[in-house]
């Protein structure tokens, strides 16, 4: 991985480095910031993060929406590992029962049971 953001960059390509939580790792964290890269890497939840955006964690009053409700909150975070704080980005999305039961419900023609093998009967 970092060779090639060296050839891109030697390349005068911006690089930005996208990873899910399995690359969430202090040894690149660091690399990316030596190498000034701009980067996104999902991390879990855990007890403190969540204590952090306790707020977002309340479902807001109201009847149910049919679209998922979406809040943010970025703010300085340091984990246990880290040497120094960096900006986390912290997303919640809700999303009614409703709205998550009429989609998991509807029939999928392809599977069995579905209406193209009811078709074929």
């Amino acid at each position: 991985m970092l060779p090639e953001i060296e050839r891109q960059q030697k390349q005068g390509k911006e690089v930005v480095f996208r990873a899910e939580a399995g690359f969430a790792k202090l040894e690149i964290y660091e690399a990316l910031d030596q190498g000034d890269v701009k980067y996104a890497i999902h991390i879990l939840a855990n007890g403190r993060l969540e204590r952090d955006i306790k707020e977002l964690l309340t479902r807001r009053v109201g009847g149910p929406s049919h679209k998922p409700m979406v809040w943010y909150k970025t703010f300085l975070y340091q984990a246990a590992s880290w040497k120094t704080a960096r900006r986390v980005i912290a997303k919640v999305e809700f999303q009614s029962v409703l709205a998550r039961g009429l989609h998991r419900d509807k029939p999928d023609p392809a599977q069995p049971g579905g209406a193209a093998e009811r078709r074929q009967s």
